[in-house]
C-alpha cells in the first residue's frame, strides 16, 4: 500500500464530503471552519503523539477522519420548552442537515442508518468502513475507529468506562487536540473573534474596544478545558497557548491607548481585518493574506508615509507585535506550540 497516496485520497474524500452541503453557517461552525479545524487537530495530535510515545500514523489517519460527518449537524435540537436535548451520555443532539450532493460517505451514512447519531459515533462507523477499502491491517482499522469514537468524551463516565474508552494514549490525544483547537491559544482566538464579530454584525455593530476589554472573560473561561485534558503533554501545550492569549490581551488593551497607529499597523488592525472577512473565514487563506500581503503592505506604508519619528517608532513596534502574532499562530496551526 502506498501510504502517502492513501492519505491524500482520505484528505480529498474528507474535503469533498465537507463541500456537499450548501449551507454556510450553523451555530458556531461555518463552511471552511471544519476543514481547517480538521487539519489543525491532526497536526496537533501528531505532535502530541510524538511527545507521548503514541502511534503517529494512527493519529494522522484518525485525525483526518475524525469530523467526517460533522456537517450533518444542524441547529441544536430542543424540546417543547425550548431546552436543548441531550443523549444519555450528555452530548447535545442536533437537527440533521441533508447534503445537497452524494458520495461514498453519504452512501455509507444512509446504509448504516446513522441519522440522529452524534458525529463521533457516526464518524467512527464511516472510518471503519472507509479504511476497510484499503490494505490497512484489521487491528489498525479497529484502533482508528476507536480513536475517532473517543474524540468526544461523555460527561458521565464512570472510572471503569473511562479506562475502557481511553485505554490507548491515542484515544486520549485526539480528544485533547480536538478540545484544545477551538478553545485555547491563537486558534481559539481566531474562532472567537469570528463568532463574536458575526453575531455582533448581525445585531448591527461590532465595537472594537468593547471586544478587546472583554477578552479576559473568554480567556479565563477556558482554563477549565486546559486543566481537564487527559495527557501531561496536552496540558503543557494548552497552558502555553492559554498564557499566550493572556499576553495577547495585554498587548491589545495597551494598543487601545494609541488607536490610530494600532488600527493601521497593529493587532487592532488584525482584529478589524478578521471582522471585515467574516462571512466564511478560511483560516489558512486569512493567515496567508496577513503574512504575505497585509503585513508587507504595512511595512511599505511605514517606509513611505510615516514622517514623524515618534509615529514611526510606534508603528514599527506595532508591526513587530503583528509579526510575532502571525509567527506564533502559524506554529500553533502546525501543532508545534
Amino acid at each position: 500500500m502506498n501510504y502517502s497516496q492513501v492519505l491524500n485520497e482520505l484528505e480529498t474524500l474528507v474535503n469533498e464530503t465537507f463541500g456537499l452541503w450548501e449551507h454556510n453557517r450553523v451555530g458556531f461552525q461555518w463552511r471552511h471552519y471544519t476543514w481547517n479545524h480538521t487539519m489543525r487537530v491532526r497536526a496537533t495530535s501528531m505532535e502530541l503523539g510524538r511527545r507521548e510515545g503514541g502511534d503517529v500514523k494512527l493519529l494522522e489517519v484518525a485525525g483526518t477522519l475524525h469530523d467526517i460527518t460533522k456537517r450533518y449537524d444542524g441547529d441544536f435540537k430542543t424540546d417543547d420548552e425550548g431546552k436543548r436535548v441531550f443523549t444519555p451520555d450528555g452530548f447535545w443532539l442536533n437537527e440533521p442537515l441533508t447534503p445537497a450532493g452524494q458520495n461514498i460517505v453519504t452512501e455509507l451514512y444512509n446504509k448504516h442508518n446513522l441519522h440522529g447519531k452524534v458525529h463521533h459515533e457516526s464518524g467512527a462507523v464511516i472510518t471503519e468502513n472507509v479504511l476497510a477499502m484499503y490494505d490497512f491491517e484489521p487491528d489498525f482499522v479497529e484502533a482508528a475507529t476507536a480513536v475517532v469514537f473517543a474524540h468526544l468524551k461523555p460527561t458521565n463516565l464512570t472510572e471503569e468506562n473511562f479506562k475502557l474508552l481511553y485505554n490507548r494514549v491515542e484515544n486520549q490525544i485526539l480528544y485533547d487536540a480536538d478540545t484544545m483547537d477551538p478553545n485555547v491559544g491563537y486558534t481559539g482566538f481566531f474562532r472567537n473573534i469570528h463568532i463574536h464579530a458575526y453575531f455582533a454584525l448581525q445585531r448591527g455593530n461590532f465595537d472594537l474596544e468593547d471586544y478587546v476589554r472583554n477578552l479576559p472573560r473568554w480567556i479565563d473561561s477556558k482554563q477549565e478545558f486546559v486543566d481537564k485534558l487527559l495527557t501531561e503533554s496536552s496540558r503543557e501545550l494548552a497552558q502555553g497557548r492559554q498564557d499566550r492569549n493572556q499576553q495577547l490581551f495585554l498587548q491589545m488593551v495597551d494598543e487601545l491607548d494609541d488607536m490610530e497607529i494600532n488600527r493601521k499597523y497593529g493587532l487592532l488592525g488584525i482584529i478589524e481585518y478578521f471582522v471585515s472577512e467574516n462571512e466564511d473565514p478560511h483560516f489558512l487563506n486569512q493567515l496567508d493574506h496577513l503574512t504575505n500581503k497585509w503585513l508587507p503592505q504595512r511595512k511599505q506604508w511605514l517606509a513611505e508615509e510615516e514622517k514623524d519619528a515618534s509615529a514611526r517608532d510606534r508603528a514599527q513596534a506595532a508591526i513587530d507585535r503583528v509579526d510575532d502574532f502571525l509567527t506564533l499562530m502559524t506554529r500553533e496551526s502546525r501543532g508545534e506550540i
